[in-house]
């Protein structure tokens, strides 16, 4: 009696995997196949990517995929996260994305004490902020 609908194909999928951030969260893989609607745009993907990774406090998720660099996930001193894209915000499926690795950094990552002069060692002393850093990281 009732017709029923003709199912379409409007989701693409795409691998998603990221860093481990403490040794217990290693007992399982994080790696992940995420259904994306055709017409998501690369904010969106970032929006939805802020939610497979881990809520923390003051730290940048780098965003790279297997077509380039996306953007960066960066999150306040509540975990509130905002997003900063590399490029346009364009329909993922245009930039032809299968894979994507999220890498997370923490401000002390950039900073050590050398164990032979114990002089504090500063990586990219040039970069004045903690964000500067993790995109010179990442060039």
């Amino acid at each position: 009696m009732f017709k029923r609908k003709k199912e379409t194909k409007n989701n693409s999928s795409i691998q998603v995997n990221r860093d481990s951030v403490c040794m217990g969260d290693d007992c399982n893989s994080h790696e992940v196949n995420m259904a994306l609607p055709e017409n998501m745009l690369l904010s969106g993907l970032l929006q939805r990517l802020a939610g497979y990774v881990p809520s923390m406090k003051n730290v940048i998720w780098a965003v790279q995929s297997d077509a380039g660099m996306c953007g960066y996930i960066i999150t306040d001193s509540d975990a509130a996260a905002s997003f900063e894209l590399c490029g346009t915000d364009m329909p993922v499926k245009e930039m032809h994305i299968s894979r994507i690795m999220c890498r997370y950094y923490y401000p002390s990552i950039f900073s050590w004490t050398d164990g032979q002069t114990g002089n504090r060692v500063e990586k990219y002393p040039e970069c004045r902020t903690f964000f500067e850093k993790v995109k010179k990281d990442n060039e």
